[in-house]
């Protein structure tokens, strides 16, 4: 007797387990699917939307083992039809980003055509090429991750130690020598994301593809900049010495300084390649690096950075096009003329170099349009501007690398790198 209750206690733990998984799991379809103005919400977007393909196959056989549960002598046949329907659904809705993939490919292709021609893959040597991700996608990667070479690392490297703060950054160099390599000694800044007001370097900004890249013979430079204080925390980890009442100015100005540093320190130190630099950031970072990328030989930035950087390429992650304005003395009616050179699409000129872009199309955060006119500004001046989209990909959808939009970004990325570099 006792076995049979533990049998029937086993079998409604695991009906009420199977109920509680539709439930998240209609939650999580809700918010894959819908733009919904709640900050929750959002938040778990950035998740969810990389996770799919595992959820795809955890709804399925929740599915199955809800019918096995559901007897057909105490359910009426509408219970299971109701459960067949809502699992398969949510099976079939989960696995959709999966089944965009080849449109992001597709995107991607037709970017790539019409910047180097149809026969750019031409260009990279066999050599360079066994560097590379062999295909755009492939689902081993997706479940278990890719593996990549070894590099060197070293954190928390003091770079500025004034206004009350201190600013680190952590640097990622190859193994070996660098001419063997794709990268070459080539230089890739990194800017983390947060909202101007939270972020931190490493962890906030994809540790694995600083390793990646580096292990390709890229001198990957992870920094901290300064943040406006807004006096509450964050989810985001955030260190406290990094907070002060700092405007975009005064975030310019400091990796600005890190730049001149670059050049007359830590060039020489990690053997990095200053007439091919990279800029890459995501969300804020986006903003900085377009800014950065593109107004750095503009009159109205003249003297913040090092001229002894030849910058090669930006690569924005889903960048705003614009200035927030508690970030800038003033307003735009006050102040036009900062907010006007705070907004990378403004910046464009003829001299700028090529742009490598990620932006997910179910992004609530920073919206496509974003996007679309830092692409349309630069090919305007007859520079190259790659858009690379991404269906049901929301803000900060590459931070696991080897999800359905990651690895098609991460193929093209590479790509772009070495062709520009």
């Amino acid at each position: 007797m006792n076995r049979l209750k533990k049998v029937k206690y086993l079998k409604h733990f695991l009906r009420l387990l199977c109920y509680l998984t539709f439930l998240v799991g209609i939650i999580f379809t809700i918010v894959l699917l819908f733009p919904i103005s709640n900050a929750i919400f959002i938040a778990m977007s950035y998740f969810v939307t990389q996770i799919t393909g595992f959820l795809m196959f955890l709804y399925l056989p929740t599915t199955l083992l809800l019918l096995k549960l559901t007897h057909k002598k105490r359910f009426k046949n509408w219970n299971r039809i109701s459960i067949l329907v809502i699992g398969l659904t949510l099976t079939f809705v989960n696995a959709m980003p999966l089944m965009a993939v080849p449109v992001s490919i597709q995107t991607a292709e037709n970017e790539f055509n019409g910047a180097y021609g149809e026969n750019w893959r031409g260009d990279i040597p066999q050599n360079v090429d066994n560097y590379f991700l062999p295909t755009q996608f492939n689902l081993y990667n997706y479940f278990l991750g890719f593996p990549h070479r070894d590099c060197n690392v070293e954190t928390d490297v003091l770079y500025y130690n004034a206004d009350g703060i201190r600013l680190y950054f952590d640097v990622y160099y190859p193994k070996g020598v660098y001419s063997d390599l794709p990268g070459n000694g080539s230089v890739i800044i990194k800017i983390h994301g947060g909202g101007w007001t939270a972020g931190d370097k490493s962890l906030g900004n994809v540790l694995v593809l600083n390793k990646y890249l580096a292990a390709q013979g890229y001198v990957v430079f992870d920094i901290q900049y300064g943040l406006f204080d807004t006096g509450s925390t964050s989810f985001i980890p955030t260190p406290d010495y990094v907070k002060g009442n700092f405007t975009l100015h005064d975030m310019i100005y400091q990796i600005g300084n890190f730049t001149k540093l670059l050049e007359t320190t830590y060039a020489d130190t990690y053997k990095a390649n200053l007439n091919s630099v990279f800029i890459m950031g995501g969300s804020a970072g986006a903003q900085l690096t377009g800014v950065i990328g593109l107004g750095y030989n503009h009159p109205y930035f003249s003297g913040n950075f090092s001229n002894a950087l030849t910058i090669k390429g930006i690569v924005p992650i889903y960048p705003p096009d614009f200035a927030p304005p508690y970030l800038l003395p003033g307003d735009s009616e006050s102040n036009p003329l900062a907010f006007e050179k705070f907004t990378p699409s403004n910046l464009a000129d003829p001299g700028d170099p090529p742009s490598l872009i990620f932006q997910g199309l179910r992004d609530d955060l920073v919206t496509l349009d974003n996007a679309e006119r830092i692409k349309s500004s630069l090919n305007n001046e007859g520079v190259d501007c790659i858009l690379l989209t991404f269906p049901f990909a929301a803000h900060a959808s590459d931070l696991i690398v080897g999800n359905s939009y990651s690895q098609v970004w991460l193929y093209y990325l590479e790509r772009f790198l070495y062709l520009e570099h």
